[in-house]
Protein backbone atom coordinates (compact mmCIF):
# COMPACT_ATOMS: atom_id res chain seq x y z
CA UNK A 1 0.00 0.00 0.00
CA UNK A 2 1.24 3.34 -0.93
CA UNK A 3 2.03 5.43 2.23
CA UNK A 4 0.63 8.97 2.87
CA UNK A 5 3.65 11.42 2.76
CA UNK A 6 2.76 14.41 5.92
CA UNK A 7 3.25 17.59 5.53
CA UNK A 8 7.09 17.54 7.51
CA UNK A 9 8.54 14.66 5.01
CA UNK A 10 11.33 15.97 3.16
CA UNK A 11 11.63 16.11 -0.33
CA UNK A 12 14.64 13.30 -0.19
CA UNK A 13 12.67 10.96 2.31
CA UNK A 14 9.53 11.67 -0.26
CA UNK A 15 11.64 10.46 -3.19
CA UNK A 16 12.89 7.63 -1.32
CA UNK A 17 9.75 6.65 0.31
CA UNK A 18 8.27 6.67 -3.85
CA UNK A 19 11.02 4.23 -4.74
CA UNK A 20 10.29 1.88 -2.20
CA UNK A 21 6.43 2.19 -2.78
CA UNK A 22 6.87 1.45 -6.69
CA UNK A 23 9.11 -1.54 -6.08
CA UNK A 24 12.28 0.94 -7.66
CA UNK A 25 14.71 0.15 -4.50
CA UNK A 26 13.61 -3.66 -4.46
CA UNK A 27 14.34 -4.00 -8.23
CA UNK A 28 18.15 -1.99 -7.86
CA UNK A 29 19.07 -4.46 -5.36
CA UNK A 30 18.20 -7.23 -7.23
CA UNK A 31 20.41 -6.26 -9.99
CA UNK A 32 22.73 -5.28 -7.81
CA UNK A 33 22.94 -8.88 -6.24
CA UNK A 34 21.95 -10.93 -9.13
CA UNK A 35 23.98 -13.43 -10.76
CA UNK A 36 23.44 -16.77 -13.09
CA UNK A 37 25.40 -18.48 -15.73
CA UNK A 38 25.21 -15.14 -17.88
CA UNK A 39 25.27 -12.11 -15.91
CA UNK A 40 26.88 -11.56 -12.37
CA UNK A 41 26.74 -7.99 -10.78
CA UNK A 42 29.34 -8.40 -8.58
CA UNK A 43 32.12 -9.23 -11.17
CA UNK A 44 30.85 -7.10 -13.65
CA UNK A 45 31.88 -4.44 -11.01
CA UNK A 46 28.28 -2.30 -12.32
CA UNK A 47 28.53 0.82 -10.98
CA UNK A 48 25.51 2.38 -8.78
CA UNK A 49 24.83 4.83 -12.09
CA UNK A 50 24.62 2.21 -14.75
CA UNK A 51 21.74 0.32 -11.80
CA UNK A 52 19.77 2.94 -12.24
CA UNK A 53 19.90 3.11 -15.86
CA UNK A 54 20.00 -0.35 -16.17
CA UNK A 55 16.67 -0.34 -14.23
CA UNK A 56 15.34 2.59 -16.58
CA UNK A 57 15.91 1.10 -19.80
CA UNK A 58 13.90 -2.32 -18.45
CA UNK A 59 11.52 -0.41 -17.65
CA UNK A 60 10.85 1.21 -20.46
CA UNK A 61 11.40 -2.25 -22.64
CA UNK A 62 8.27 -3.53 -20.11
CA UNK A 63 6.20 -0.54 -21.38
CA UNK A 64 7.00 -1.34 -24.81
CA UNK A 65 6.18 -4.86 -24.48
CA UNK A 66 2.70 -4.72 -22.28
CA UNK A 67 0.13 -6.88 -23.34
CA UNK A 68 -3.68 -7.12 -22.40
CA UNK A 69 -3.43 -10.54 -21.15
CA UNK A 70 -0.18 -9.89 -18.87
CA UNK A 71 -2.64 -6.62 -17.40
CA UNK A 72 -5.53 -8.69 -16.98
CA UNK A 73 -4.36 -11.14 -15.30
CA UNK A 74 -2.51 -9.15 -12.57
CA UNK A 75 -5.28 -7.21 -12.46
CA UNK A 76 -6.82 -10.10 -10.99
CA UNK A 77 -4.48 -10.72 -8.17
CA UNK A 78 -5.30 -7.38 -7.26
CA UNK A 79 -8.52 -7.74 -7.04
CA UNK A 80 -9.55 -11.60 -6.66
CA UNK A 81 -5.89 -13.00 -5.07
CA UNK A 82 -5.69 -15.50 -7.47
CA UNK A 83 -2.90 -17.51 -6.68
CA UNK A 84 -2.36 -19.23 -9.56
CA UNK A 85 -2.17 -16.53 -11.95
CA UNK A 86 0.46 -14.92 -9.20
CA UNK A 87 2.60 -18.02 -9.45
CA UNK A 88 2.19 -18.95 -13.23
CA UNK A 89 2.39 -15.44 -14.55
CA UNK A 90 1.74 -14.56 -18.52
CA UNK A 91 5.26 -14.88 -19.90
CA UNK A 92 6.73 -11.69 -21.16
CA UNK A 93 9.07 -12.07 -23.89
CA UNK A 94 10.94 -8.78 -23.97
CA UNK A 95 13.50 -8.19 -27.05
CA UNK A 96 16.78 -7.98 -26.37
CA UNK A 97 18.47 -4.70 -27.94
CA UNK A 98 20.74 -5.18 -31.35
CA UNK A 99 23.80 -3.81 -31.76
CA UNK A 100 23.10 -4.65 -35.22
CA UNK A 101 23.02 -0.84 -37.57
CA UNK A 102 19.51 -0.31 -38.69
CA UNK A 103 18.18 -2.21 -41.46
CA UNK A 104 17.91 0.86 -43.52
CA UNK A 105 21.01 2.61 -42.61
CA UNK A 106 21.46 5.49 -42.56
CA UNK A 107 18.26 6.78 -43.81
CA UNK A 108 16.72 5.72 -40.45
CA UNK A 109 18.53 8.20 -38.41
CA UNK A 110 18.32 11.81 -39.59
CA UNK A 111 20.60 14.40 -37.86
CA UNK A 112 19.04 16.94 -35.66
CA UNK A 113 21.72 19.50 -36.37
CA UNK A 114 24.21 20.20 -39.35
CA UNK A 115 27.54 21.30 -38.89
CA UNK A 116 27.76 25.45 -38.29
CA UNK A 117 24.54 24.82 -36.26
CA UNK A 118 25.57 26.60 -32.23
CA UNK A 119 24.52 24.12 -29.37
CA UNK A 120 25.35 23.62 -25.98
CA UNK A 121 24.76 20.72 -23.53
CA UNK A 122 21.61 20.30 -21.85
CA UNK A 123 22.21 21.61 -18.25
CA UNK A 124 22.16 19.13 -15.20
CA UNK A 125 23.84 21.90 -13.19
CA UNK A 126 24.36 25.33 -12.66
CA UNK A 127 27.52 25.08 -15.05
CA UNK A 128 27.07 24.06 -19.11
CA UNK A 129 29.25 24.00 -22.14
CA UNK A 130 28.20 25.39 -25.46
CA UNK A 131 29.96 25.88 -28.97
CA UNK A 132 29.55 24.90 -33.02
CA UNK A 133 28.97 21.60 -34.84
CA UNK A 134 31.59 21.12 -36.35
CA UNK A 135 30.40 16.91 -37.71
CA UNK A 136 28.78 13.77 -36.37
CA UNK A 137 29.07 10.09 -36.93
CA UNK A 138 26.46 7.55 -35.77
CA UNK A 139 27.63 5.10 -32.95
CA UNK A 140 25.54 2.45 -30.17
CA UNK A 141 24.14 4.75 -27.49
CA UNK A 142 23.85 2.57 -24.74
CA UNK A 143 21.75 4.78 -22.53
CA UNK A 144 18.74 4.12 -25.31
CA UNK A 145 19.92 0.78 -25.94
CA UNK A 146 19.90 1.71 -30.33
CA UNK A 147 22.16 3.71 -32.43
CA UNK A 148 22.07 7.40 -32.06
CA UNK A 149 24.35 10.65 -33.29
CA UNK A 150 27.30 11.74 -31.84
CA UNK A 151 27.89 15.70 -32.69
CA UNK A 152 31.93 16.70 -32.76
CA UNK A 153 31.72 20.02 -31.10
CA UNK A 154 34.21 22.91 -31.59
CA UNK A 155 33.63 24.52 -28.24
CA UNK A 156 33.21 28.66 -28.04
CA UNK A 157 36.36 30.34 -26.75
CA UNK A 158 34.18 31.69 -23.92
CA UNK A 159 32.50 28.13 -23.16
CA UNK A 160 34.10 27.11 -19.42
CA UNK A 161 35.67 24.13 -20.97
CA UNK A 162 37.34 26.07 -23.21
CA UNK A 163 40.62 26.87 -21.26
CA UNK A 164 41.58 22.96 -21.22
CA UNK A 165 39.78 21.76 -24.62
CA UNK A 166 38.64 22.52 -27.71
CA UNK A 167 36.55 19.85 -29.08
CA UNK A 168 33.93 17.14 -27.43
CA UNK A 169 31.78 14.84 -28.32
CA UNK A 170 28.39 14.58 -26.90
CA UNK A 171 24.93 12.42 -28.08
CA UNK A 172 22.52 14.09 -29.71
CA UNK A 173 20.00 14.10 -27.21
CA UNK A 174 22.30 15.28 -24.29
CA UNK A 175 22.25 18.55 -26.61
CA UNK A 176 20.09 21.91 -27.24
CA UNK A 177 19.98 24.73 -29.37
CA UNK A 178 22.37 27.38 -28.55
CA UNK A 179 21.02 30.49 -30.83
CA UNK A 180 19.92 32.79 -27.69
CA UNK A 181 23.41 32.61 -25.53
CA UNK A 182 24.31 35.52 -23.97
CA UNK A 183 28.25 36.61 -23.28
CA UNK A 184 27.01 37.58 -19.51
CA UNK A 185 25.77 34.19 -19.11
CA UNK A 186 29.21 32.80 -20.25
CA UNK A 187 30.75 35.57 -17.93
CA UNK A 188 29.14 33.86 -14.64
CA UNK A 189 29.27 30.37 -15.67
CA UNK A 190 33.12 30.62 -16.47
CA UNK A 191 33.27 32.38 -12.58
CA UNK A 192 31.38 30.01 -11.19
CA UNK A 193 33.41 26.60 -12.54
CA UNK A 194 37.13 28.03 -11.38
CA UNK A 195 35.66 28.99 -7.99
CA UNK A 196 33.68 25.85 -6.58
CA UNK A 197 33.91 23.03 -6.53
CA UNK A 198 30.83 20.97 -7.10
CA UNK A 199 29.63 17.87 -5.50
CA UNK A 200 28.77 14.82 -7.37
CA UNK A 201 24.81 13.69 -7.47
CA UNK A 202 26.00 10.33 -5.53
CA UNK A 203 29.74 8.77 -4.74
CA UNK A 204 29.08 5.18 -5.80
CA UNK A 205 31.29 2.99 -4.29
CA UNK A 206 32.93 0.95 -7.31
CA UNK A 207 36.40 -1.59 -7.63
CA UNK A 208 38.91 -1.46 -10.45
CA UNK A 209 39.16 -3.62 -12.64
CA UNK A 210 42.09 -5.49 -12.17
CA UNK A 211 44.69 -5.37 -15.09
CA UNK A 212 44.65 -8.32 -17.66
CA UNK A 213 47.34 -9.64 -19.34
CA UNK A 214 46.54 -11.57 -22.15
CA UNK A 215 49.19 -13.04 -24.82
CA UNK A 216 49.09 -16.37 -26.51
CA UNK A 217 52.62 -17.11 -24.79
CA UNK A 218 52.82 -18.68 -20.76
CA UNK A 219 53.85 -15.65 -18.04
CA UNK A 220 57.01 -17.33 -17.36
CA UNK A 221 57.91 -16.55 -21.33
CA UNK A 222 56.60 -13.15 -21.23
CA UNK A 223 58.70 -12.22 -18.28
CA UNK A 224 61.71 -13.63 -20.22
CA UNK A 225 60.76 -11.10 -23.27
CA UNK A 226 60.01 -8.21 -21.06
CA UNK A 227 63.54 -8.66 -19.36
CA UNK A 228 65.61 -8.62 -22.89
CA UNK A 229 67.45 -5.99 -23.89
CA UNK A 230 65.37 -4.20 -26.39
CA UNK A 231 66.31 -4.69 -30.37
CA UNK A 232 69.35 -2.84 -31.97
CA UNK A 233 68.76 -0.35 -34.32
CA UNK A 234 68.56 -0.52 -38.40
CA UNK A 235 69.45 2.64 -40.06
CA UNK A 236 67.76 4.12 -43.25
CA UNK A 237 65.66 6.72 -44.56
CA UNK A 238 64.07 7.32 -40.89
CA UNK A 239 65.52 5.15 -37.39
CA UNK A 240 63.37 2.54 -37.16
CA UNK A 241 63.45 -0.81 -34.46
CA UNK A 242 63.07 -3.97 -35.18
CA UNK A 243 60.17 -5.54 -33.38
CA UNK A 244 61.15 -8.68 -31.76
CA UNK A 245 59.39 -11.06 -29.47
CA UNK A 246 59.81 -9.03 -26.69
CA UNK A 247 58.62 -5.57 -28.47
CA UNK A 248 55.38 -7.59 -29.74
CA UNK A 249 54.63 -8.97 -26.17
CA UNK A 250 54.80 -5.40 -24.62
CA UNK A 251 52.53 -4.02 -27.38
CA UNK A 252 50.01 -6.73 -27.20
CA UNK A 253 49.74 -6.53 -23.42
CA UNK A 254 49.45 -2.77 -23.60
CA UNK A 255 46.51 -3.42 -26.45
CA UNK A 256 45.10 -5.68 -23.52
CA UNK A 257 45.30 -4.06 -20.45
CA UNK A 258 42.22 -3.23 -18.79
CA UNK A 259 43.95 -0.37 -16.63
CA UNK A 260 41.28 1.88 -15.89
CA UNK A 261 39.50 4.04 -12.73
CA UNK A 262 36.12 5.03 -12.69
CA UNK A 263 35.91 9.06 -11.77
CA UNK A 264 34.16 8.52 -8.88
CA UNK A 265 36.58 6.12 -7.09
CA UNK A 266 39.33 9.34 -8.06
CA UNK A 267 36.66 11.95 -6.90
CA UNK A 268 36.67 10.33 -3.83
CA UNK A 269 40.21 9.72 -3.23
CA UNK A 270 42.04 13.29 -4.05
CA UNK A 271 40.74 16.15 -3.53
CA UNK A 272 39.77 17.51 -6.74
CA UNK A 273 36.64 18.74 -8.21
CA UNK A 274 35.07 17.67 -11.23
CA UNK A 275 36.17 20.87 -13.67
CA UNK A 276 39.81 19.15 -12.57
CA UNK A 277 38.46 15.84 -13.79
CA UNK A 278 37.30 17.49 -17.19
CA UNK A 279 41.17 18.84 -17.28
CA UNK A 280 42.76 15.09 -17.14
CA UNK A 281 40.68 14.09 -19.25
CA UNK A 282 40.79 16.34 -22.09
CA UNK A 283 36.78 16.54 -21.99
CA UNK A 284 33.97 19.33 -21.26
CA UNK A 285 32.93 19.56 -17.97
CA UNK A 286 28.97 19.23 -19.61
CA UNK A 287 30.04 15.55 -20.04
CA UNK A 288 32.09 14.66 -17.34
CA UNK A 289 28.61 16.38 -15.19
CA UNK A 290 27.23 13.55 -16.75
CA UNK A 291 29.19 11.19 -15.30
CA UNK A 292 28.21 12.15 -12.09
CA UNK A 293 24.97 12.00 -12.99
CA UNK A 294 21.86 9.40 -11.98
CA UNK A 295 19.09 7.88 -14.03
CA UNK A 296 18.28 9.41 -17.49
CA UNK A 297 21.86 11.83 -17.71
CA UNK A 298 24.00 9.09 -16.82
CA UNK A 299 26.14 8.74 -19.18
CA UNK A 300 28.88 6.20 -18.88
CA UNK A 301 33.10 7.30 -19.72
CA UNK A 302 34.92 5.92 -22.25
CA UNK A 303 37.23 3.63 -21.85
CA UNK A 304 40.14 6.27 -22.83
CA UNK A 305 38.43 8.09 -20.13
CA UNK A 306 39.03 5.38 -17.27
CA UNK A 307 42.55 5.06 -18.54
CA UNK A 308 43.81 9.18 -18.43
CA UNK A 309 42.36 8.82 -14.99
CA UNK A 310 44.25 5.23 -13.88
CA UNK A 311 47.41 6.35 -15.26
CA UNK A 312 46.56 9.81 -13.51
CA UNK A 313 46.41 7.86 -10.41
CA UNK A 314 49.28 6.64 -10.91
CA UNK A 315 51.96 9.52 -11.20
CA UNK A 316 50.22 11.39 -8.14
CA UNK A 317 51.21 8.32 -6.17
CA UNK A 318 54.56 7.08 -7.66
CA UNK A 319 55.87 10.90 -9.76
CA UNK A 320 58.71 11.05 -6.98
CA UNK A 321 59.84 7.66 -7.91
CA UNK A 322 60.36 8.08 -11.11
CA UNK A 323 63.82 9.16 -12.26
CA UNK A 324 64.86 12.09 -13.19
CA UNK A 325 65.74 10.84 -16.57
CA UNK A 326 62.82 9.27 -17.26
CA UNK A 327 60.64 12.38 -16.44
CA UNK A 328 62.86 14.16 -18.84
CA UNK A 329 61.33 11.60 -21.58
CA UNK A 330 57.67 12.39 -20.26
CA UNK A 331 57.97 16.36 -20.51
CA UNK A 332 57.05 16.03 -16.67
Amino acid sequence: MIKTISNQTTHTDAYQQALEDFGITELLSYLQNYSDDDFSAASMNVEEQELESLAAILIQHLLGNLKGKLINSYLHVIRHGDSHVRSHPTNLEISLPSLELPANFPQQITPRYTEGDRVRWQPVSNITDWGTIIGHFYAYAPHLSQWSIYYLIRLAPNSPSFPWTVTDIAWEDDLESNSERTVEAAGEQISTVRDHRVAPSSIATVHNNPSSQTSTLPYSLIQQYLHTPPANYRYGRRTERTLTQREQEIIKLYSYCQLGMTPQRFYAKWQVNQDRIAMICSRSISTVRRWFSRGRNYRRPMSNDLRHLALMDFLLEHFEEIPQELRKLLNC
